[in-house]
């Protein structure tokens, strides 16, 4: 029967969840989730692809802060440049394959504005559509990426739709039908990651953009498909290739607890599916000279995005497939010339040399890859690698995750570090100070705009 049904358990879940719902390490999680998209939405608002992203769009005026500039624009296109800054380079939060943080902070903030809504019902809200997006997400994955799909180009359309649903009060079954219609929305081919292409970026807003319109078509009285999860061409079935469990259907029980705590952030400026071997490398930056080949054996939803299905990991063109090359982020690893934001802007800048004949390039075709399946029994990114030396001797490691993550939180200092990095060109120090200062207050009862105000230069 429907009222037992997976998705009507999501669209539920979604009317139903309020503030104290949010634990304490809930909160603790959603604080530092934020600062990290504020802190990238500002250093990322001047990248090539945003500047061109900002002069296509010619938003209708509204309420909306557009992150670095004093334009107000309707919450659908404010949220659409805002999340394609937040996902502009590669250095934005990650759950399991996909980037909630770059659709549910944009889509909250935007809608939060424009509603009216006090800061802890936009809290409510973002958390909920953080929620519904890794919930959704995590029985699709890692099929969707193996099989050419960006996770965060599908699930985000879900998560932005929950966010909207909330913020616009639809009733259940109104709520249902904008999940129900955001379906109708998924696209994302991973192929950026092989042969280039900034519309990687924008990816997080379209599926914002896409999303809270599929709650405003809900909420005009569009309907979607019954079983826009679970049916023949559902999500699971059309994009994943399975079907789900009763597993699933649990995962939206009220009882079930919040997964905002297990999100990782990004201490390198590239795909995640890199990140265990870039800390593998970094061991042996003191033998780089000595290294005649390097044996790296990756799962398969490694090397889907960042190993031997693209076409120019060993010699990258340009920053995409920079970013998503596995071999060229273990040379500069182990090289000491960093992945982190100022080594890529370098290679843009033409700073850091590739090309033909560098030492680099050299280093990154020591790499050899190969897939293995044994590996695939971890559900999160791990590297195993052998590092063969001129000598005759040889050294392995095996890396889980990486810093940012649980399993290896970032140090007293380290985030902060980042967040600076990226705001303090463009507002200053003081005013980041205040900006992030805000955020761990958290006010409840504030409004959104005594926050978002502080995304604009003051000068």
């Amino acid at each position: 029967m429907e009222n037992n049904s997976l998705e009507r358990a999501v669209a539920r879940f979604v009317v139903d969840y309020q503030s104290s719902d949010i634990d304490n390490a809930t909160r603790a999680s959603l604080k530092s989730l934020i600062k990290d998209q504020f802190a990238i939405m500002i250093g990322a608002q001047s990248l090539p692809w945003s500047v061109k992203t900002r002069e296509f769009r010619n938003p209708h005026p509204g309420v909306a802060t557009i992150v670095g500039e004093h334009t107000k624009a309707t919450a659908v296109e404010a949220a659409y440049l805002n999340a394609s800054y937040g996902h502009g380079f590669e250095y934005d939060d990650f759950f399991d394959n996909a980037h909630p943080g770059c659709a549910v902070v944009p889509a909250a903030f935007a809608l939060g504005e424009e509603t009216g809504a006090t800061l802890e019902e936009t809290m409510v809200a973002l958390v909920v559509g953080y929620e519904t997006y890794v919930r959704i997400g995590r029985f699709a994955s890692p099929e969707v990426l193996n099989r050419g799909w960006q996770p965060h180009a599908l699930f985000g359309n879900f998560g932005s739709a929950a966010i909207a649903a909330k913020l616009l009060k639809l009733d259940e079954e109104q709520t249902f039908n904008a999940l129900a219609i955001a379906l109708s929305h998924l696209s994302g081919p991973t192929e950026y990651a092989s042969t280039g292409g900034s519309i990687k970026r924008i990816h997080a807003g379209i599926c914002v953009r896409n999303g809270i319109e599929a709650a405003q078509l809900a909420k005009a009285g569009i309907t979607g498909p019954r079983k826009w999860l679970t049916g023949d061409r559902g999500l699971y079935k059309q994009f994943a290739g399975k079907t789900v469990d009763e597993e699933a259907l649990a995962a939206f029980a009220p009882s079930a607890p919040n997964f905002m705590p297990g999100l990782s952030f990004k201490p390198y400026c590239c795909c995640a599916g890199t990140f265990p071997f870039i800390e593998a490398m970094e061991k042996y930056r003191d033998r780089a000279d000595d290294i005649e080949w390097v044996d790296v054996k990756l799962q398969t939803m490694a090397d889907s995005i960042v190993g031997t299905r693209n076409t120019q990991i060993y010699q990258p063109r340009n920053i995409e497939e920079l970013q998503y090359s596995l071999p060229a982020q273990m040379a500069l690893a182990v090289m000491g010339l960093g992945n982190g934001y100022r080594s890529h802007k370098d290679f843009m800048d033409g700073i850091l040399d590739l090309s033909e004949g560098s030492e680099a390039l050299a280093m990154t075709k020591r790499m050899k890859l190969t897939v293995d399946p044994e590996l695939d029994k971890y559900p999160y990114f791990v590297a195993d690698v052998t590092l063969h030396f001129k000598d005759g001797s040889h050294a392995h490691c095996f890396e889980e995750r990486a810093k940012g993550s649980p399993l290896k939180p970032y140090k007293e200092g380290e985030h902060e570090l980042k967040l600076f990095e990226l705001t303090e060109g463009v507002i200053g120090r003081e005013q980041s100070e205040r900006l992030f200062g805000l955020v761990d207050k958290m006010q409840p009862d504030s409004a959104v705009r005594d926050i978002t105000r502080l995304l604009i230069p003051s000068n």
